[in-house]
């Protein structure tokens, strides 16, 4: 198994999404503005990074955590 190393606000965003999967990006994109103060096209922008790495997908509008057999 890959070790994957997150900075620290990747990983506070991978908490985010991790204590609410699945969770659509419309809510996804509320929830990070209120606890991360980011706007819309941050949000989109770190979670396109880690879908890119392979840790997220996003299906449909939903985010999830991509499966280890994926």
């Amino acid at each position: 198994m890959n070790e994957i190393k997150l900075g620290m606000v990747e990983a506070r965003f991978a908490d985010i999404v991790w204590q609410n999967e699945p969770v659509s990006t419309k809510e996804l994109i509320s929830i990070c503005e209120k606890e991360l103060c980011w706007k819309r096209t941050t949000t989109y922008t770190v979670l396109k990074k880690l879908c890119e790495r392979g840790i997220f997908v996003t299906e449909n509008s939903t985010v999830r955590a991509c499966s280890e057999s994926s």
